[in-house]
C-alpha cells in the first residue's frame, strides 16, 4: 500500500472511531486472555513443553491475530476479529504429548496451507456465504448461551460480587447503554477488592522472546495433528465466526478471510502456535451496538482490540499473570453482561420470521449438547441438522403448494 493510501486510512479510521469502540476492543481481549488463552499451559503441561515455549505460543498467537485482525477489518470495513482456533488448543491437550514438537510445528504448517487453499475452493467459500440468516442467528445463539449459564452459576458462588455487576449493568444501561460494559468492569474491580476476593502481587513487566522452531515433517503428526486441526478451524471456527457476522449485519467474502488466516497461521507456526482462524464468541463484543452506535464504523472495535492484542503479546508473561488478579466469578459475570445484548438479538433472528420451523430450535439444541462425534465440534453439528431440518421443512412447502386443490 502506498504512503498516501496508508495516511488516508489512518485518517479514516481516526474520524470513525470512538471510546467505545475502544473500550469493546480492550473488554473482548481481557475475556480472551482470560479465558482461552490459558488453555496453552494445560497443553504445555501434558507434553512437557518449557514455559517459554508456552509463552513464545502466546505471544505468536497474540501478534499475528492482531496482525491479521486489523488488516482484515480495515480492509473490508467490517469488524473481523481473529484469534486462534479453541477447538484445535483443546485438542492439542490430549493429541499432542508423545509427538516430537519440531514435528508438531510442521503439522502445524501444513495445516495452516491447508486453509489457505480452501480458502481459493469456490463451492467452499459459496457453501459458508449461504447459511440463512435466521440459522446463523440460532447457531450465535447456542455458542454465547453458555457465557450467559456461567454468570448465572458465578452468581451462586459469589453472589454479592456478581449481582453488584449485574446491577450496575442494567442501571447504567438506562442511562447510558454504551457504558454500561465498562460499568460492570469497574464494578467488578472494586467489588472484588472491597470483598478481598482480589489479591494482587508484583508483577514484572518484560518482554517475552519468541522461540523459532524450524519445522520437521512426518506422515504421523500430518494424519494425527495437521488434518484434523485443519477440520477443527473449519467446523469450529470459521463455519460460526461466519454465523456471528451474518447475524450482525456482515457477510465478507470468505475466501479471503480465509486465505489471511491461513498466511497469519503459517508465520505462527514458526514460533510454535496452532491454526488462527476467525474470531467468533468475542466477535460479539466487536460487532454489536455497544461498539460503535453506527455499524460502518464498528470495524474500528476490532482495530483497537488487534493492537491491544499485540501490546498483549509483546508482554504475554506480564499479562498472563495480570488476569489472574480477579476472581473468575467476576471474569464470568464480565464476559455474560457483555454478550447479553448478543444473545438477545440472536435469539429474536433466530425465531422471527420462520414460525412454526424446528430448524432453528435444532441448531441450539444440538450445538448447546456439545457432542462431538468423529472428533468434530457440536457447532458444526448443529448447523448441519439445522439445515437438514431447513431443508426438508422446504420440501414439505413446496411439495403442498404443487399439491393439487381438491374441490
Amino acid at each position: 500500500m502506498s504512503a498516501p493510501a496508508l495516511v488516508s486510512v489512518s485518517r479514516k479510521f481516526w474520524q470513525d472511531t470512538h471510546p467505545s469502540a475502544l473500550l469493546a476492543g480492550m473488554i473482548a481481549v481481557i475475556i480472551g486472555w482470560a479465558g482461552p488463552n490459558v488453555l496453552v499451559y494445560s497443553v504445555a503441561q501434558a507434553a512437557g513443553l518449557s514455559d517459554a515455549t508456552a509463552m513464545s505460543w502466546l505471544w505468536a498467537h497474540a501478534i499475528f491475530t492482531g496482525l491479521a485482525g486489523i488488516y482484515l477489518s480495515l480492509r473490508t470495513r467490517m469488524p473481523m476479529l481473529s484469534t486462534w482456533s479453541t477447538p484445535g488448543i483443546a485438542f492439542l491437550v490430549t493429541a499432542l504429548p508423545g509427538i516430537p514438537f519440531p514435528e508438531a510445528v510442521g503439522a502445524f504448517v501444513t495445516s495452516a496451507v491447508l486453509v489457505f487453499i480452501l480458502g481459493t475452493f469456490g463451492p467452499l467459500t459459496r457453501a459458508l456465504g449461504a447459511i440463512p440468516p435466521h440459522l446463523a442467528a440460532a447457531l450465535n445463539a447456542a455458542i454465547l448461551l453458555p457465557f450467559g449459564f456461567r454468570a448465572a452459576q458465578a452468581f451462586g458462588v459469589q453472589p454479592a460480587l456478581v449481582g453488584a455487576m449485574i446491577v450496575a449493568y442494567f442501571v447504567i444501561r438506562q442511562v447510558s447503554p454504551r457504558w454500561a460494559v465498562a460499568a460492570v468492569l469497574v464494578v467488578g474491580v472494586a467489588a472484588s477488592a472491597g470483598l478481598g476476593l482480589w489479591h494482587p502481587a508484583p508483577i514484572g513487566l518484560a518482554l517475552t522472546q519468541p522461540q523459532f522452531v524450524v519445522p520437521a515433517f512426518s506422515l504421523h503428526a500430518t494424519i494425527n495433528l495437521a488434518l484434523p486441526l485443519t477440520l477443527l478451524a473449519f467446523t469450529g471456527q470459521f463455519v460460526p465466526g461466519f454465523g456471528v457476522l451474518k447475524t450482525n449485519g456482515y457477510e465478507p467474502a470468505p475466501g479471503p478471510v480465509l486465505r489471511t488466516c491461513g498466511v497469519a497461521s503459517l508465520g505462527a507456526a514458526f514460533v510454535g502456535c496452532h491454526n488462527l482462524t476467525l474470531g467468533a464468541l468475542l466477535a460479539n463484543i466487536v460487532s454489536g451496538p455497544e461498539a460503535h452506535p453506527d455499524p460502518a464504523r464498528r470495524y474500528t472495535a476490532a482495530v483497537w482490540a488487534g493492537g491491544i492484542n499485540i501490546l498483549f503479546g509483546l508482554f504475554a508473561g506480564t499479562f498472563v499473570h495480570l488476569m489472574g488478579i480477579l476472581p473468575a466469578e467476576a471474569l464470568a459475570a464480565l464476559a455474560g453482561v457483555a454478550l447479553l445484548g448478543a444473545v438477545g438479538s440472536s435469539l429474536q433472528g433466530a425465531f422471527q420470521g420462520q414460525p412454526g420451523s424446528l430448524a432453528a430450535p435444532m441448531i441450539i439444541l444440538v450445538t448447546l449438547s456439545g457432542i462431538t462425534p468423529l472428533g468434530i465440534g457440536a457447532a458444526f453439528w448443529g448447523i448441519l441438522a439445522g439445515l437438514a431440518v431447513y431443508a426438508a421443512e422446504q420440501r414439505g412447502v413446496r411439495l403442498a403448494r404443487a399439491a393439487p386443490v381438491k374441490g
